[in-house]
């Protein structure tokens, strides 16, 4: 697959030239991407935000040095090196250029002020605490550049960018349309459940009917047991169990929220001498709590796909169980 990286050429600007141009020669030859300062004329305030997207959205930082420090903004700092500490602090992977012979240079092409020699030779030295080369002359500096950035590349991989026509694998693009197969199914699923009520609704327990179970519980705190009748309703299950299953939930999940719905219909008297785990649910009341649901159109079988190894029983609100439960679990309104 053909992955291009890109590239960010920093440096001071009309004194080098031609050695950026020969930079961005030598890049182009690895099949990067340069981008730099060329791209924005203002060096200001408003175009320093800019700068920053573009190191972010680069693999490599190069930065180049010879006898001039640059532009700088209203606090005195140069762009150049504002670039250079940003690529720093975000983790770029750097490589620092610097002139072999800075003190010869042309008048022209050097720092006049004590003040500005003093900020690049700072510079220079915080430059040397990364990977850092000398150079004599453009086709120097390119060649260089080169060599350095095919190692780089080695050491720090970067996933680069990709050309459209290959980004999508035709693994990917099955895949993609598995997908959309599926979304459509689950789309025609809800609107079936949304549209149909099931047949002879009015004839099913429902809503504040009352469902009920007698286990054997503690009376009294020296161990009396006897049966003692527990009864919900079906609206008081849903309102257990119900925001559980808006996500899909296992069938375990879904009985102990039916478990603790009893749990808490037990009378107050008793309550204090018998604990949630003891309560154990017939497995009679169990179907039947699931049957039910799905009779009155409630509930249904989970959709999604789960590992191989996973064999527990998921299952859903259907559009209809969810309208309910929401209205059941709604917090209506004090009288005033």
């Amino acid at each position: 697959m053909d992955v291009k990286h890109q590239v960010f050429v920093s440096s001071s600007y009309k004194d080098l030239v031609e050695e950026r141009k020969a930079v961005i020669h030598a890049l182009l030859e690895l099949d990067c991407i340069p981008a730099g300062m060329e791209l924005f004329p203002a060096a200001d305030e408003d175009a320093w935000s800019l700068i920053k997207e573009v190191i972010d959205g680069c693999d490599y930082y190069i930065l180049i040095l010879a006898g001039k420090y640059g532009s700088m903004n209203a606090d005195g700092v140069g762009y150049t090196e504002m670039e250079f500490d940003y690529a720093a602090s975000v983790g770029k992977p750097i490589l620092a250029f610097l002139h072999e012979n800075a003190d010869n240079l042309p008048a022209a092409s050097v720092e006049k002020t004590e003040a500005l020699q003093g900020k690049l030779a700072a510079f220079r030295e915080k430059a040397k605490t990364k990977h850092c080369k000398f150079w004599t002359s453009p086709e120097d500096l390119g060649g260089k550049v080169s060599r350095s950035l095919v190692q780089l590349r080695k050491r720090h991989p970067s996933p680069g960018w990709i050309p459209g026509k290959f980004a999508a694998s035709d693994t990917m693009l099955r895949e993609l349309q598995e997908l959309r197969a599926r979304v459509s199914q689950l789309e025609l699923e809800a609107t079936l459940g949304a549209s149909t009520v099931p047949d002879d609704i009015a004839q099913l327990a429902q809503g504040n009917d009352p469902v009920s179970f007698s286990p054997k519980l503690k009376q009294d705190a020296a161990g009396t047991v006897k049966e003692t009748k527990l009864v919900c309703t079906w609206d008081k299950l849903l309102y257990y169990f119900g925001p559980n299953m808006l996500a899909e939930c296992t069938d375990e999940e879904m009985m102990s929220r039916v478990k603790l719905a009893y749990y808490h219909a037990i009378p107050k008297e008793i309550l204090e001498h018998n604990q949630l785990k003891f309560l154990v649910l017939p497995y009679v009341l169990e179907d039947k709590i699931r049957v039910q649901f799905q009779a009155i159109g409630y509930i249904a079988p989970g959709l999604k796909k789960r590992a191989v190894a996973d064999k527990a029983r998921y299952w859903r609100l259907t559009p209809r169980g969810e309208k309910h439960m929401l209205t059941v679990r709604a917090e209506r309104r004090q009288p005033k």
